[in-house]
């Protein structure tokens, strides 16, 4: 079970970090608000790891969505309280989006791998 979290988290920074490097060769060229950015990456990073841990999943995959979503936000509430950065609300609602993007994610992937 640990290694299915681990092996979907190491999809989760791998496409972090991919999708940084990409929005910011297109950023050079067009210029893109990086508000934009900053909301764009984690949630389409994290819609494709849970949707990844959705197809390792065998039943209940908004549970494990949830569970792999709340161990990412606990995982940075840590280190925003480390680093001493600002929270707001503004944080809250990405928190939300961001597990909603697991749950959401997890669910599409068991429904593929049925399919």
């Amino acid at each position: 079970m640990i290694k299915k979290y681990l092996n979907c988290y190491g999809y989760l920074i791998g496409i972090i970090i991919v999708l940084t490097l990409i929005l910011s060769v297109i950023n050079y060229f067009i210029k893109v608000p990086a508000s934009a950015l900053k909301i764009v990456i984690p949630l389409m990073s994290m819609f494709v790891a849970s949707f990844m841990l959705g197809k390792k999943t065998k039943e209940k995959a908004y549970i494990e969505g949830i569970k792999f979503a709340g161990i990412y936000i606990v995982i940075t509430i840590i280190l925003k309280l480390i680093f001493k950065t600002d929270f707001n609300y503004k944080v809250i609602i990405d928190y939300l989006s961001l597990l909603l993007m697991g749950v959401i994610g997890a669910t599409i992937g068991i429904n593929i791998k049925r399919g």
